[in-house]
C-alpha cells in the first residue's frame, strides 16, 4: 500500500462517473454501506434521492478501497467540524461532487483537494448572483464575457472546489476571495496566495468542473469508472 500511496502523492486522480451507467449497481452498493449510511439513505423523502445517495457512496467506497487494496465495506469515514468526510489514518485525501447525472471523485495523498461540478442550468439570475457572491475582479471579468453563462459556471465551480479543498464549505463567504480567471482547460493556474492551484476540467459540454489542491502543481488524471 505504501508504494501506491507514494504514487498518489505525485498526482490527483479524478474519476468522472456517468451515474445512469451504474443504475444496475444500486443493490450491490447498498451491501457495501455502513448502518449509519443506510440510516441516512432512509431519511430521504424521494426513493430516487435515496438510491442516488446509495449509489454515490457505494461507488466512492469501491474506488477508495481499490486505491488502498482493502474491501469497500471495511472503510470507516469520519467528518471534520464543517462536515467534510475523510478517512482516518489512511493517507489518502479525497473529495466528491455531484450534479445531475455526473459524479466526480478526486483522490490524492499528502495534500488537501477539492472538486466541484456544476450543471449549466438555465433560468438563473446570473448577474444578481455574481454581484452577491463574486469578488470584484471576478465580477469585472464576468461582465466582459461573450458567453456569460459559460464563464459564470466556470467561476462558480472553481470557487466551490476551493472552499471544499480548504475544508470549510459554505462557512467561507465566496465573495471574500478571487479565483484565477481565463486560463485554458486542463491548464493549472496558481492562486494569488501561491498556496493553491486551480485546474478546470473538460467533463461534458453541459457541465463546468474544477479541481483545486495545494501547491506545488501535480498532474491531474481524468478517469472513467
Amino acid at each position: 500500500m505504501k508504494s501506491k500511496l507514494e504514487n498518489f502523492k505525485k498526482s490527483i486522480d479524478v474519476w468522472n462517473i456517468f451515474l445512469p451507467d451504474h443504475l444496475g449497481d444500486i443493490a450491490f452498493c447498498r451491501d457495501l454501506l455502513s448502518r449509519e449510511e443506510l440510516d441516512r439513505a432512509a431519511k430521504f423523502l424521494k426513493p430516487a434521492d435515496a438510491e442516488g445517495f446509495i449509489l454515490g457512496r457505494g461507488l466512492l467506497r469501491r474506488i477508495l478501497a481499490d486505491c488502498l487494496n482493502i474491501e469497500p465495506a471495511a472503510l470507516s469515514f469520519n467528518r471534520n467540524a464543517q462536515g467534510k468526510p475523510f478517512l482516518k489514518d489512511s493517507g489518502l485525501e479525497f473529495n466528491v461532487s455531484h450534479s445531475r447525472e455526473r459524479l466526480l471523485i478526486a483522490v490524492t495523498a499528502g495534500r488537501s483537494v477539492g472538486v466541484d461540478i456544476e450543471f449549466r442550468r438555465a433560468g438563473l439570475n446570473m448577474d444578481s448572483i455574481a454581484k452577491r457572491w463574486f469578488a470584484p475582479e471576478e465580477q469585472a471579468f464576468f461582465q466582459t464575457l461573450e458567453n456569460p453563462a459559460d464563464g459564470f459556471f466556470d467561476i462558480w465551480a472553481k470557487k466551490e472546489a476551493y472552499v471544499k479543498a480548504l475544508g470549510v464549505g459554505i462557512y467561507k463567504d465566496l465573495n471574500t476571495f478571487a479565483v484565477p480567471l481565463g486560463e485554458a482547460k486542463f491548464s493549472p493556474s496558481i492562486g494569488k496566495d501561491k498556496q493553491w492551484f486551480f485546474q478546470t476540467l473538460e467533463i461534458d459540454s453541459n457541465y463546468a468542473a474544477a479541481v483545486v489542491s495545494e501547491t506545488p502543481t501535480v498532474p491531474v488524471n481524468l478517469r472513467t469508472f
